[in-house]
């Protein structure tokens, strides 16, 4: 009969494959998802549709999964670009094919069959499967070969969704299994699982119960489309991917291996924004094939230097972003000639310590403030830097080593302007 894995959403199984893994899946896992333990046979039974075996009842096994909670599997979806509108303009496409491919066949002796099934396909829309799959979820109906289509009072497009499973996985217009697992995702509990069971497999050889099955799989992805691969940070240098990084590891640890930071540290790159443009076009030149996201610091010198990417070209897969406005910074204290004075620094003098939170920034109980430096006659502004940079810096990190010790000091720090950052960075591709 051979050995199958076997994929599912919130409880609901949604891939069943023989032998081995589907590589695409497993890129929404990482290694550290993996978890062994001992169960009953009859307790696998029963996550596949229900179904209870009782001569099983007191046989064990070594249970071997993949498994990450549903939310933190759609974070991970989004990053790598399957977002929910990709997934909704994925499924109108392939719609589209599919009337276009029925139109080559009209004629007027076609089988009733094939007229019902092209409209069908005209009248269907993404919003009506997303309903149809949720009810077929909620009602854990099953797919064929099962009958549960068969059942009366089914809408026609769950009857759909139990049938062609052979066209399309549960009916579902996509280009990539993970589009489906995407959607999937949002129908069900954001808090539920989603579990890649490679128990049998491993029983049966095909894996070693310590084989890294996920990051081999992502390996041989990696030299194919830029979605497998880890997507790339620049910064203006090793202070920002030090905070970025810390900040990352902290805030979303799930996503953290779905990013890379170019080292400044290794590569001695002597870091800047005009340093930052040149790195931009030398990935850009030698075609660099992952997504890269280059961010720029919110103030002057950055935006004169990104200027000179205006006239270039870019690859899609290169995206360049400014770190974020902050309402925060709209009326900060400033330093100059004229002695104290409060204005919106955004876009002057906002680099990452500006960022830190404000238990960094106002831990003397008043906000530590900019001074002006130079005068940027192109642009026609005033460049700002905070000052004690050093000082904020150890701060942060002092920060840091306590919320990874204690939790409760996490949930009490001031995160708002590095989530802004990271969150601009998650969005960089949609």
């Amino acid at each position: 009969m051979g050995s199958y894995t076997d994929l599912s959403v919130g409880g609901y199984p949604i891939l069943e494959t023989k032998s081995a893994v589907v590589p695409e899946a497993m890129t929404i896992f990482r290694e550290t998802d993996k978890r062994v333990f001992t169960r009953k046979i009859s307790e696998r039974n029963e996550l596949i549709w229900g179904q209870l075996d009782t001569a099983t009842d007191d046989v064990s096994e070594t249970a071997v999964q993949y498994a990450c909670e549903t939310g933190k599997i759609i974070d991970r979806l989004d990053v790598m670009g399957f977002t929910q509108r990709r997934v909704r303009e994925d499924f109108e496409s392939l719609r589209r094919a599919e009337l276009d491919e029925s139109a080559t066949w009209t004629n007027e002796h076609e089988p009733d069959w094939f007229h019902k099934k092209r409209e069908f396909f005209q009248f269907l829309t993404f919003d009506d499967y997303a309903n149809a799959f949720g009810e077929v979820i909620a009602k854990r109906l099953r797919p064929t070969p099962f009958d549960d289509r068969k059942k009366e009072g089914l809408d026609p497009t769950v009857k759909y969704v139990l049938t062609h499973n052979e066209d399309h996985l549960l009916g579902f217009l996509g280009s990539d299994i993970r589009s489906l697992l995407r959607l999937t995702c949002e129908l069900v509990d954001a808090r539920s699982e989603v579990v890649q069971d490679i128990t049998e497999l491993v029983a049966a050889g095909y894996y070693e119960e310590k084989e890294s099955v996920c990051d081999d799989a992502i390996r041989n992805l990696s030299t194919g489309h830029p979605e497998n691969s880890p997507r790339i940070i620049l910064t203006e240098g090793s202070t920002d991917i030090a905070v970025l990084r810390s900040a990352l590891e902290l805030l979303y640890p799930h996503l953290t291996e779905y990013y890379s930071f170019f080292d400044f540290g290794s590569s001695r790159s002597r870091g800047g924004a005009g340093h930052l443009v040149a790195i931009v076009k030398a990935f850009a030149a030698a075609g660099i094939t992952n997504r890269v996201v280059a961010l720029f610091d919110n103030d002057t010198v950055a935006r004169e230097a990104r200027r000179t990417l205006s006239a270039i070209s870019l690859p899609p897969n290169i995206v360049v972003l400014h770190y974020p406005h902050l309402a925060r910074l709209r009326h900060y204290p400033t330093l100059g000639p004229t002695g104290l004075s409060t204005m919106d620094i955004n876009g002057l003098a906002a680099s990452i310590e500006l960022y830190l939170g404000e238990d960094i920034l106002s831990a003397g109980g008043e906000p530590t403030p900019v001074q002006w430096k130079g005068y940027n006659e192109t642009l026609g502004e005033y460049q700002g830097e905070v000052i004690h940079k050093t000082k904020l810096l150890s701060a942060f990190e002092r920060k840091v080593e306590r919320c990874r010790n204690d939790e409760s000091v996490m949930n009490e720090a001031d995160w708002v302007g590095l989530r802004a950052i990271l969150q601009a960075v998650f969005r960089a591709f949609e």
